[in-house]
């Protein structure tokens, strides 16, 4: 282990120590090969704004961040045909036997399922045509028919907000429960697919993490937690409670209890398109719209790209970007396959330390972040511009002793 790696795992060691707990692996049990069925799906995604972070710190000729961190518990997904498909971002990815994890819509998709349950992956996204790089980590766990709450809780709900009077739709079909606002008004996010437990209760979270940083001048990383649970009356109706809290950027509120109230309703009470979809049509019609989208040309990426190079003692990247100026493409391109180095030596930082607390997560998180930034020390082993799409494609290597 070179010097930067003992004193990242001794720093994290330290923080450690101060809680004796440990956090339990998902289940136990070994999941590969990954077998058909449903699945908790609890995971952080981080978004990294790559093209505007290079563009501003060429005009402020400083080191820029932009991120923005969602996390989520209490999702559920399925696994079937060697892909599951992302309820919240519409993501179908591939894990083999070995749990390779790749993604046919997009080449650059590539991770990892570990047999204890924990994933992780990484890509490029251009939105608005600004490149974009996407980390998401996270557990999976198997959701057997006893996890579950049975069919007494099966039925259609109509839920109030008791302060704001806002309603929405719940449908509750097989132990899962989904929803939308009956108004059609924009939520500000994706509502997903909870897991109903077999007492009916309801408990979910979802974080929002953002963080802006201009060098020295300017830090800004604040986040809104939002926070349900509640409670299921078979054939009755439904209690709900919501919190949110905001924090960072000198906030530090919690906003008033959303209480929401909800009974049962008949049949033909609302027109069936109203009726949120059951998980079940959800995945189907998802997969389904996934499948219709064009697909990638193997042919236009050099093999390296496609299947990235495998040696003991380093880790390796590849970033890609289409733009006609092949100096600027190649540096964004550069560019994103540095933030995936970093963020894979974030994944090989934690599998080397012991697991950690609850209570001390988010500290060893944060610093394991800013350790593996700050230890980036790669080398570019391949460069190619692919003339007829104006694509630049670059590899990228690093030791990891």
């Amino acid at each position: 282990m070179n010097k930067n790696y003992r004193f990242i795992f001794l720093s994290i060691l330290i923080l450690i120590c101060l809680s004796c707990a440990s956090v339990k692996n998902a289940g136990g049990k070994a999941l590969l090969p990954m077998k058909t069925g449903w699945y908790l799906y609890e995971f952080e995604r981080t978004f990294k704004g790559i093209e505007d972070e290079y563009n501003l710190s060429l005009t402020t000729k400083m080191k820029i961040i932009q991120e923005l961190t969602w996390k989520y518990t209490g999702v559920v997904c399925y696994f079937e045909d060697g892909v599951f498909y992302d309820p919240v971002t519409g993501i179908e990815l591939s894990i083999d036997n070995e749990g390779q994890i790749s993604c046919t819509e997009n080449i650059s998709i590539k991770g990892r399922q570990e047999k204890n349950g924990r994933f992780f992956w990484s890509g490029l996204k251009e939105e608005h045509g600004r490149l974009n790089s996407i980390f998401v980590k996270g557990t999976l766990r198997p959701l057997s028919a006893e996890d579950r709450a049975g069919g007494e809780y099966d039925g259609v709900y109509q839920m109030t907000d008791s302060g704001t009077k806002r309603k929405q739709l719940v449908n509750i079909k097989d132990g899962f429960y989904t929803w939308k606002y009956i108004d059609g008004e924009e939520t500000g996010f994706t509502p997903w697919p909870l897991l109903v437990h077999p007492d009916g209760s309801i408990v979910s979270s979802m974080e929002i993490i953002t963080v802006i940083e201009m060098g020295e001048l300017s830090k800004t990383n604040y986040s809104t937690n939002f926070s349900m649970k509640g409670k299921i009356v078979p054939g009755q109706g439904i209690s709900m409670e919501e919190v949110s809290r905001s924090a960072g950027a000198l906030q530090d509120q919690r906003d008033a209890k959303h209480i929401y109230a909800g009974t049962m309703i008949r049949s033909g009470e609302y027109p069936n398109e109203a009726i949120p979809a059951d998980i079940e049509n959800l995945v189907k019609s998802g997969r389904a719209a996934i499948k219709k989208e064009p697909k990638p040309n193997p042919a236009k990426y050099p093999s390296w790209y496609i299947k990235l190079p495998v040696k003991h003692g380093f880790i390796y990247a590849a970033g890609e970007k289409t733009f006609a100026v092949q100096k600027t493409a190649f540096a964004l391109a550069e560019a994103a396959a540095a933030a995936n180095i970093a963020e894979q030596i974030q994944i090989h930082i934690e599998s080397s330390i012991m697991e950690v607390s609850d209570n001390n997560k988010t500290r060893i998180d944060e610093r394991i972040k800013t350790e593996a930034v700050q230890q980036l020390n790669y080398k570019i082993i391949e460069r190619y511009y692919n003339e007829e799409t104006r694509t630049a494609f670059i590899l990228v290597e690093m030791a990891l002793e």
